[in-house]
């Protein structure tokens, strides 16, 4: 067993152990201690068989009937695994798993649940659910086993003619959760937006300056070294007009590119005869070098050119823009100008690859490296007008006070900054926190738990939960992830980490990074907005998003260097930050950068294969008018090339036609094991536009007919949907929520549950 299977071994090995210390109320009032069953019994915890749908029990039916296959596979780690997956989707998906949780809990279903692995907005209410259930065990601690159970099984019932508890009556207060409170929480967002788009063209203004400065130096040199280049030139023989001077070196490197390339086929055969007696791949190698070197060269051409294109844009800044602004208006200008462009892209970005061309999206690209080069000519034009003239003595404005104001700058930057206190990320999470974080107090009284840790989680009643991220990086080490640009990277009560980084303790990465809890793990799962996503990255717009602060993302430390016993209590420094303004991000820095889950897989079911989990109920909820399933078949690709696995589904069709709200996957893993996917997708009873169009905007266009909509099912779901036609699709932009949203969210992920696994 190598060294990375002999870790996840132990990694399952310590899952396992936390899920066997589970106990279980029976529908009897009875415990059930998971440790004593490989696979739970579900007559004694769900809904008698009459009161169940078909499906569902024709789902166990086919689980117990499986039985042989794992028995006989002495590899598998656990023999009856059973998962529960939340997706993506804002708080569009929280809410809606709430309603599934809700409908779950009902059914006894919840009940038999070992994982509960989250993504995104999915982790929201998986988090809440997290960590409800640890304040209700500290609460408890002192009570006996089954006055304990009894508590955690009445937290999250849904009991007609009830009013509802606290926990669903806090979540409905929050669902406003990024500016509850008025005016001054409205106006917080733009001002921490702004707030980091200063910082961060503080971390970059240096550079510019140390360059303006260079620049000044050598054009008002008085030896011309294009003058002295050219005559060389000259000297060889080749002929060159007094306006090519300026392009000298560009010339130079041609030339001398020329020349290797006509040399090459002479080297070609002189190492024709040494690649012969080499044994091994030494040819391929030396070929392989040779063409990367022939690379370089034409990367130097344009280096060199874009170099000495440098003093003709100085000059005609001046001559055509500067004396008409200055330094202070052209940074009043782009403040305006970043702020809108960060308003705009912060809504446009789900969607950006749909909205521009690609031709669109590199201009708007470019629009960030032209402000900053803007800013560059006016500083090199400065120098250059002050220098002629300049008096004895220091002066600020000339190459030696540029270059001390830069020094200055890069020693406060080195001193004081964090690429994390620039992010959104920590907003977020206190906005996030203050919404699902929390649990009763001894009053029975909802009170924010802020600092519960994920080693603090409970075991004894609450399932292991899987917070999942994306671990970014610009090349993995197997050809087939280029595209995805990252790995699959976990949080949990035990272990942390991915097969890129290594994975370290829990407690441990706890102790290295004390801000580190539920709270922060929950945001990091949902970091929607970064300028690097995964697969989903759109390199052109890496440089402008990170200077218009779109930035969710987290550093957090190495779990490698941490294991290593190499981590600091340092803070990520600006440095990071320009590695993620130029998407040169590693799995071997003391830092790695984080971000959405869905960046790489958006349901939460990858993890859960990977354990083999014999049963995995989804609950889907993702951003899907057109209702393709994008996030599923996602899925059933990455864990058919990763892991063998692969997952038949039955009942997609049914869903696009409004027919059911589930599907059934039967999911083959090695060895003849066969395991089932309950699949929950977030849709509406009825026949709708979508059986005549494809069209990824076919409810926006289509007119409801009289029969699109099931009223019968449930009047105020019907109802909102004739109002807003997108629902319940709406954009996962969208995170301020009114009751009505959120209640028709909710009772659609109730009606989903229990239509599909019960009796209605």
């Amino acid at each position: 067993m190598n060294n990375k299977h002999q870790l996840l071994h132990d990694i399952f090995s310590a899952e396992i152990e936390e899920i066997n210390q589970r106990k279980i109320l029976s529908k009897d009032g009875d415990i059930i201690y998971r440790r004593d069953h490989d696979l739970i019994d579900f007559e004694a915890i769900l809904l008698p068989h009459d009161k169940r749908s078909k499906v569902l029990n024709e789902v166990i039916e086919e689980i117990k009937n499986s039985q042989s296959a794992w028995e006989a596979d002495q590899s598998v780690a656990h023999r009856g695994l059973i998962g529960l997956a939340f997706s993506g989707g804002g708080i569009r998906s929280a809410t809606v798993n709430l309603g599934i949780l809700q409908g779950l809990r009902k059914l006894g279903l919840l009940k038999a649940v070992d994982y509960l692995s989250t993504v995104s907005g999915g982790g929201y209410i998986g988090s809440c659910y997290s960590a409800v259930n640890a304040a209700q065990a500290k609460l408890h601690t002192q009570a006996d086993e089954k006055t304990q159970a009894i508590a955690h099984d009445a937290l999250f019932q849904h009991q007609p003619g009830v009013p509802e508890n606290p926990i669903f009556r806090h979540l409905r207060n929050n669902a406003n959760y990024m500016a509850p409170n008025g005016l001054i929480d409205v106006l917080r967002v733009p001002s921490v937006f702004l707030r980091g788009m200063a910082i961060n063209f503080f971390v970059v203004f240096p550079f510019l300056l140390l360059f303006a400065a260079l620049s000044a130096i050598l054009l008002s040199a008085p030896i011309n070294w294009h003058h002295q280049l050219a005559t060389l030139i000259r000297d060889l023989g080749i002929p060159l007009s007094k306006s090519s001077e300026r392009f000298s070196l560009t010339i130079t490197v041609i030339m001398l590119t020329g020349a290797v390339y006509l040399l090459s086929p002479l080297v070609s055969v002189l190492l024709q005869s040494q690649m012969q007696k080499e044994k091994g791949n030494a040819g391929w190698l030396i070929r392989s070098r040779a063409s990367r070197f022939l690379g370089w060269c034409l990367a130097a051409i344009f280096v060199c050119a874009a170099l000495e294109l440098q003093p003709w844009a100085i000059e005609l800044y001046r001559d055509k823009l500067g004396q008409q602004f200055s330094f202070q208006e052209i940074a009043l200008l782009g403040s305006f100008g970043s702020l809108g462009l960060s308003a705009i892209a912060a809504k446009l970005l789900p969607k950006i690859a749909n909205v521009f061309s690609r031709m669109g999206i590199y201009l708007l690209g470019l629009i960030g490296f032209l402000v900053f080069w803007l800013f560059y000519l006016h500083l090199s034009n400065d120098l250059l007008s002050a220098m002629p003239t300049q008096q004895a003595g220091f002066a600020w404005v000339s190459p030696a006070g540029f270059t001390a104001i830069a020094m200055l700058l890069l020693g406060f930057n080195w001193l004081t900054g964090d690429a994390n206190f620039t992010s959104i990320s920590r907003f977020y999470r206190d906005r996030l926190s203050k919404a699902y974080i929390f649990g009763f107090n001894a009053k029975d009284e909802i009170e924010q738990t802020d600092d519960l840790k994920l080693s603090a989680l409970d075991s004894n009643f609450a399932p292991y939960h899987l917070l999942n991220t994306t671990l970014n990086l610009s090349r993995t080490s197997q050809a087939y992830c280029d595209d995805r640009r990252g790995d699959f990277f976990f949080f949990s009560k035990r272990y942390i980490g991915s097969m890129s980084t290594g994975y370290c303790q829990t407690s441990e990465m706890e102790t290295h990074t004390p801000e580190l809890n539920l709270a922060t793990a929950m945001a990091i799962s949902a970091a929607a907005a970064a300028p690097n996503l995964g697969k989903s990255t759109i390199k052109p717009l890496v440089f402008i998003l990170g200077m218009l602060n779109i930035r969710y993302d987290y550093w957090l430390q190495n779990p490698y260097w941490i294991k290593q016993g190499k981590a600091s209590s340092d803070r990520p420094n600006p440095g990071y930050f320009l590695r993620e303004l130029a998407s040169n991000l590693s799995a071997d820095t003391a830092y790695v950068n984080l971000s959405d889950g869905g960046h790489i897989e958006n349901l939460g079911i990858y993890e859960l294969i990977r354990r083999e989990c014999r049963l995995i109920i989804a609950g889907d909820s993702e951003e899907d008018l057109a209702l393709t399933f994008s996030g599923l078949a996602d899925l059933i690709r990455l864990v058919q090339i990763d892991f063998g696995v692969i997952i038949v589904m039955e009942g997609l069709d049914d869903i696009r036609n409004g027919k059911q709200h589930y599907a059934i996957g039967t999911i083959y893993y090695c060895n003849e094991k066969v395991g089932k996917l309950i699949y929950l997708k977030t849709s509406l009873l009825g026949d709708f536009s979508l059986r005549d169009s494809l069209a990824p905007d076919a409810y926006l266009t289509s007119q409801l007919r009289s029969d699109d909509v099931a009223f019968d099912h449930n009047p105020y779901i019907a109802h909102y949907k004739t109002q807003d036609p997108t629902f319940p699709h709406q954009s996962s932009a969208n995170q301020f929520y009114d009751e009505t949203q959120f209640e028709c969210y909710r009772a659609l992920g109730f009606q989903i549950a229990t239509t599909s696994l019960g009796q209605r």
